[in-house]
């Protein structure tokens, strides 16, 4: 542990107010941790970042809903503060993290991944769009950075062909910000699958349903249960590793013929719904992973 007056644990977020951020934080003060929780204006160069930590915990994506120029800001505090402190996940797993990151992975190390373009022009959207879309298969368009289904939508859905070049122009606008992420729709089981991941143990995993709706995300109305089958555990933790996340959920898509589809590596997971579903506190695992980092 940390000596002096030095802080064990800050937890450095734009939300500072989610459950599982306050969950963490509680966890850790319980167990008798030195913890701060930061916000980026809380914190200014040069002169008032803490000094003498053991870790910096990032639980919020605070890279991907500000400017251009909160952006650059919020990195330089990171790499600042990552001098002398252990960053949770690594720095450049959170700058990079996307869905795109996830998709150049798939091709490298080989695990099953839809057929997908991302591209930042409108014209090669509507050119791979219709392709699939002329082969009588199903194409969803989302944005590269959100979370929780936002703005994932079924091409499919578009009255008519002469409305998909108006339409990917208004999504660029309202989710896209000027990147297409297109995947071809997999035919799957009905379900998918979380799999959380904590330094390189999966700590739990749910199956996540929802008979109204084709997206599964609790959010949306999916219903979440236990899924107890360790089928996926060596994929997900092959993906965590991949991506260089010591935190993470993994989401596996089973496809009707059985394949499993990664489709999501998540760098900022929540985990509510997984408690819920399975009384998993995961809440706990994340802090036994900060002590035995700190230990180290």
């Amino acid at each position: 542990m940390r000596g002096g007056s030095g802080l064990d644990l800050l937890i450095f977020t734009d939300n500072p107010g989610t459950r599982e951020t306050r969950l963490v934080h509680e966890e850790a003060l319980r167990r008798g941790l030195r913890v701060e929780v930061k916000t980026p204006w809380d914190l200014s160069i040069p002169g008032s970042l803490p000094r003498d930590m053991g870790l910096v915990y990032v639980p919020s994506n605070m890279f991907h809903r500000g400017s251009t120029f909160e952006l650059v800001n919020r990195f330089l505090i990171l790499e600042e503060l990552g001098r002398e402190a252990v960053i949770i996940n690594p720095l450049m797993s959170l700058l990079r993290y996307s869905k795109e990151h996830l998709t150049l992975k798939a091709g490298r190390i080989g695990y099953s991944h839809p057929r997908t373009l991302v591209t930042e022009s409108i014209e090669k959207a509507y050119e791979f769009a219709s392709e699939l879309l002329d082969e009588g298969k199903d194409v969803v368009l989302k944005p590269v950075c959100r979370a929780r289904g936002v703005g994932v939508t079924r091409l499919s859905e578009i009255r008519c062909r002469e409305d998909l070049m108006q339409f990917l122009a208004w999504y660029s606008r309202r989710h896209g910000a000027g990147v297409f992420y297109l995947q071809e729709f997999v035919e799957n089981r009905g379900y998918d699958v979380r799999v959380f991941v904590v330094d390189g143990e999966v700590v739990g995993r749910m199956k996540r349903s929802n008979p109204g709706d084709w997206r599964y995300n609790a959010s949306r109305g999916g219903v979440a249960e236990p899924f107890e089958d360790p089928v996926y555990d060596e994929l997900a933790i092959r993906v965590a590793e991949a991506m260089d996340l010591k935190i993470t959920g993994v989401d596996v898509l089973p496809g009707k013929d059985g394949t499993p589809y990664v489709l999501e590596a998540n760098c900022y997971p929540g985990y509510t719904h997984l408690m819920a579903a399975t009384g998993i506190p995961i809440y706990e695992k994340i802090v036994d992973f900060f002590q035995r980092t700190l230990k180290r």
